[in-house]
């Protein structure tokens, strides 16, 4: 399996806001109305990679270096490739990323998607609640303290 990251172009617009728009869509109209023009108003080659398998376009990764954090604004598969391990190989090089970097890693997951439970697995915890989404955190400290055995009083 040889996964890898290109750049997203202009040109890959048209079929990243359609697949975008069918694997969200439906998690999103749970707690909200959809926003027809949310991910083309959003849309920047510049943190966006479309992950391929074999040379397959298979999904996206979105990625933002802020000021105090690595944001991992997205990461979608295409049906067929999910729960295979790319997702969380990808997650687990965003995490060294951030690591590298000294950097927490940050996310937002809609409070229906069952993503969740793989973010909690890889150790992200929650550390704030809004309407629709959690924010969570990841950071190597917490990660290092959680390993650590208790001593035995």
């Amino acid at each position: 399996m040889n996964i890898s990251l290109r750049q997203a172009k202009p040109e890959d617009l048209e079929w990243l806001d359609e697949f975008y728009e069918r694997m969200m869509r439906p998690y999103v109209e749970l707690t909200h109305a959809w926003d027809e023009k949310r991910f083309r108003k959003n849309y920047n080659t510049k943190t966006i990679s479309v992950i391929q398998l074999d040379g397959e376009d298979i999904g996206m990764l979105k990625i933002e270096k802020r000021k105090d954090h690595l944001y991992l604004g997205d990461i979608q598969l295409k049906e067929a490739f999910q729960r295979r391990g790319i997702g969380t190989s990808l997650i687990r090089d965003v995490m060294e990323k951030a690591k590298a970097d000294g950097l927490p890693l940050r996310l937002r997951v809609l409070r229906e998607n069952p993503v969740m439970e793989l973010y909690h697995r890889l150790g992200f915890v929650e550390i704030r609640e809004f309407k629709h989404c959690y924010e969570l955190e990841w950071r190597v400290q917490t990660v290092e303290a959680a390993a650590v055995p208790k001593p035995h009083s």
